[in-house]
């Protein structure tokens, strides 16, 4: 009797699908690639991770023009009727307040275009006071220009400016002293503090700031001298002549600082540039080992610190505000003429990178941002869809996920980008495997398209339009454990969304 065998069954095959929301955790340099969390991107150049959902940044545009040479500093005046926005270049100062051709210089024949800034009020007049370490200081009253009457620093040599509790704090380049004013005076006679005694690893004063720990203008408001060698020395009280009511707070060893404009403040803390992050002054007080984990730029802290390598010695590094954006950005200058900015949400702390935006220097004038360029040219930023009349190139490589199923290989056939369009937009996906990042030969852009539907187009050059929410399937082809659908665009007339990526696929077997 012959046996016979039992005919083999197909087995089933398994589809899933699963939806992977948009990295709004922003850009990822601290994890490794196979142990990044899902809500993070491994690349995030010029899209902006909201709350939601990211969106490829607005553009820039030409405010005004005439000068020649960069524009190493925007002098923001602030004043009691009006509000004026002052460039430095060629060695002059121009007002730019106004779109167009600058007319004649403010002030010329000046030693350098690197000013630091501030306003402060005096005798019921609002002045902008500023000096670059090399020409006599200048004031502002909001109607004419004047050299500062301040005596007793070689005045030519002040180099750094701040205003706290009601006086007028500066420094000397290559100094570890300050000066400091009268009660509410903007001149005369100013007094000599030395910290030679406080600063035990020497070196100078490289900018001073407000801390404001109680998130006010209060008995809190501790003054912070920041030296070249990396220590942040903290005073509180009101006048330095008095011993009883001037009094050292603490002496806080910090990563050497980048640059004279390395400190800004945000909200009830002060935030400053060194070399081992992006630091609040909050983070001070715990051990400089653990400092990097409570920066602000603590995701990219490997991409920061890589920065300060390469280009910790070149102007241009600047903290930078812009709350209608909810940017808190960090200019990164990689050469004299090509700069890009470390941008983080404000509500999040998410990062991203800002490419294409060669900015010498950052000001905010009426709640609007604008940058000095290398051009002799002062750009409005944040506005329209293209930079200048050129295009704005996004792209982003989400983390890879195994989909929580890391043991089986997966047959990868459709995917689903839900995006959200304003316009015409080509947008090029590719389909990344095993944390295997592949190189793409160019961006894609909607040139002259007139307009187009998601499932007519081929994947890799799809294109978007209308006003909406666009989520079709398309093709894809890829076999592995973990993907990652990554998205470019290059685009001079639209803004785009991601808000989500579906993915479809057939579990193949155990490994």
């Amino acid at each position: 009797m012959l046996l016979q065998r039992p005919a083999v069954q197909a087995q089933p095959v398994i589809e899933r699908s699963r939806r992977v929301s948009a990295p709004v955790g922003g850009w990822n340099t601290r994890d490794a690639i196979a142990d990044m969390p899902i809500t993070d991107a491994v690349v995030m150049d010029n899209w902006f991770p909201g709350t939601s959902k990211i969106t490829t940044r607005r553009g820039y545009s030409s405010h005004a023009t005439g000068m020649t040479g960069n524009v190493d500093s925007l002098l923001i005046y602030n004043g009691l009727a009006s509000n004026k926005m002052f460039a430095a270049a060629d060695s002059k100062i121009y007002d730019v307040t106004s779109a167009g051709a600058v007319g004649a210089a403010a002030l010329s024949g000046l030693a350098n275009n690197r000013w630091q800034h501030l306003n402060f009020g005096s005798s019921g007049t609002q002045y902008l006071f500023m000096c670059n370490g090399a020409d006599t200081p200048r004031t502002y009253n909001g109607a004419a220009w004047a050299n500062t009457t301040i005596t007793g620093p070689t005045v030519a040599n002040l180099i750094w400016c701040n205003a706290f509790k009601e006086r007028l704090f500066v420094g000397e380049i290559n100094s570890l002293s300050f000066w400091y004013g009268g009660a509410r005076a903007i001149g005369g006679a100013f007094a000599q503090f030395f910290l030679e005694g406080v600063a035990h690893l020497g070196g100078y004063v490289m900018a001073m700031g407000t801390w404001t720990r109680d998130g006010g203008a209060g008995p809190e408001d501790y003054a912070v001298f920041v030296t070249s060698e990396g220590e942040a020395i903290v005073y509180a009280g009101i006048d330095p002549a008095s011993a009883s009511t001037w009094s050292l707070v603490g002496n806080y060893r910090i990563g050497k600082p980048i640059g004279r404009r390395c400190l800004i403040e945000a909200a009830g803390d002060l935030l400053i540039i060194t070399e081992t992050g992006f630091l609040p002054m909050s983070a001070l007080q715990t051990d400089k080992s653990q400092q990097p984990q409570i920066a602000v730029s603590q995701q990219i802290d490997k991409q920061f610190a890589d920065a300060v390598v390469a280009y910790g010695a070149n102007f241009g590094w600047q903290p930078f505000i812009y709350p209608a954006g909810q940017w808190l950005l960090v200019n990164i200058p990689t050469s004299a003429a090509t700069l890009h900015q470390y941008v983080f949400n404000t509500i999040t702390r998410a990062p991203c990178r800002f490419t294409g935006m060669n900015a010498r220097c950052w000001g905010l004038l009426n709640g609007v941002a604008y940058f000095g360029g290398t051009d002799g040219k002062v750009y409005i930023a944040d506005r329209g869809t293209s930079d200048n009349g050129t295009s704005i190139a996004a792209d982003v490589v989400p983390a890879f996920t195994d989909f929580r199923d890391p043991s089986h290989i997966k047959l990868f056939a459709l995917c689903r980008p839900i995006l959200e369009v304003d316009g015409i937009v080509a947008i090029a996906h590719d389909l990344n495997i095993d944390y295997k990042i592949d190189t793409v030969a160019s961006f894609v852009s909607a040139g002259d398209v007139s307009g187009g539907v998601w499932d007519s187009a081929t994947w890799d050059s799809g294109v978007w339009g209308g006003d909406e929410v666009n989520a079709e399937w398309d093709g894809v082809s890829g076999i592995g454990r973990a993907a990652s659908l990554r998205s470019r665009v290059s685009t001079q007339t639209t803004r785009a969304s991601i808000i989500a990526v579906d993915y479809l696929y057939e579990v193949g077997h155990f490994v």
